[in-house]
Parts: structure tokens; sequence; C-alpha cells
């Protein structure tokens, strides 16, 4: 259990670094999802079929996920940010 920590706390952080600014395409969720199953399925020495229960099982969420309650608290931290409130009429405007 010790390794799923390490692979929550520190792997985890720089696969989703910046995810929330990006539009990530599915197939590239997909890609970095099959990087946190491959390393689940060798750090229990298990096949694939079994990986998914096993991620339940630790608590290790889908990254689409992640990703989406990432990119949820971005927004919500700049709708409420006071930049954002005094740039966005300006940005309105010009567009406009």
């Amino acid at each position: 259990m010790i390794t799923i920590e390490l692979l929550r706390s520190c792997c985890l952080p720089v696969l989703l670094y910046a995810m929330e600014s990006l539009l990530p395409r599915v197939c590239d969720i997909n890609g970095l999802n099959n990087c946190i199953n491959i390393a689940v399925a060798k750090i229990f020495k298990v096949s694939f079929n079994n990986v998914d229960f096993i991620r339940q099982m630790t608590g290790l969420t889908s990254l689409h996920v992640l990703v989406a309650e990432k990119r949820s608290r971005f927004f919500s931290k700049l709708h409420q940010s006071t930049l954002f409130r005094s740039l966005m009429p300006l940005l309105y405007n010009r567009i406009f």
C-alpha cells in the first residue's frame, strides 16, 4: 500500500500537471490512464483484468474523473478571482 500512496502522491501530480488549463483529447487521457494501469499491474503482479478492481479498492480514481475535477476547481477559482472579474468586461468589449 505504500507504493500506491507513492504513486498517488508523486506520479499523479506529474501526470496531471497543468492539465486543467489544456484541452486534452480522450485518447490522451486514456494513454495516461493506461500508464497508471500498467503501474498497478506491476505493483500487484496481476493481469490487466484485475486492475480496475484494484484501482477501485485502493481509491485510484480514473484520470477522466480527476481531470474533470481539476478543471472544475480551476474554473471555479478563476471565476472567483478579482482579476478575472475586471478583465472579462474588457475582453468582452474588444470581441464584440
